[in-house]
């Protein structure tokens, strides 16, 4: 991703040819190398990675296996980020079970199979992905599963993941869409 300020650079260049060279051959190049191999942008975000292809959910147990299916075109540093929701298909307030970085396999989700008065919980869940430097992807959904264990325990509320709101307001935000997310201040001074 350039940097632009081709047209201002093309004036140094005219005016000044050794500091031009120089700004175009080792500044210019230097910037645009740090951005593209941290997956970021020097000027602005970098766009969304396209979104995984599909999702495989497999259950067992309590046990749950996600794998994501990305073939599109990637870049080093591309992360993923899953969700998992108790029956709920909105992911209304979805718990961010995990980031799991570059790996498209992460390791198995021990759940409980039934939620604390013992009802069966139909597990549901997403996928996006995001570079350091950008918003997330579109999300891809997987199949709904069911567990088969005797374990019974309502998730607790999420908390959200990145930059994006406080504490259980706001979930696809992956990483984050904003660079920086304050402390949860008071709604008013008293």
């Amino acid at each position: 991703m350039s940097i632009g300020g081709d047209d201002l650079l093309v004036q140094i260049e005219n005016e000044h040819p050794k500091l031009g060279q120089y700004l175009r051959r080792y500044v210019q190049e230097a910037i645009e190398t740090v951005a593209r191999n941290t997956g970021t942008s020097a000027v602005g975000k970098v766009p969304p990675p396209e979104p995984p292809e599909s999702l495989n959910v497999a259950a067992t147990g309590e046990l749950l296996e996600v794998k994501v299916n990305h073939a599109a075109p990637i870049q080093k540093g591309i992360q993923y980020i899953t969700h998992i929701s108790a029956n709920d298909p909105t992911f209304s307030n979805p718990t961010i079970i995990d980031h799991h970085g570059t790996s498209r396999c992460p390791p198995l989700y021990r759940l409980p199979a039934n939620d604390a008065a013992g009802n069966p919980i139909t597990y549901h869940t997403r996928t996006a992905a995001q570079m350091p430097g950008g918003d997330p992807s579109p999300w891809t959904y997987g199949a709904p599963v069911m567990l088969t264990g005797t374990t019974n325990m309502t998730l607790q509320a999420g908390t959200g993941s990145g930059t994006g709101a406080a504490n259980g307001q706001q979930s696809q935000v992956g990483l984050g869409v904003d660079i920086f997310r304050p402390a949860p201040a008071p709604k008013r001074t008293v």
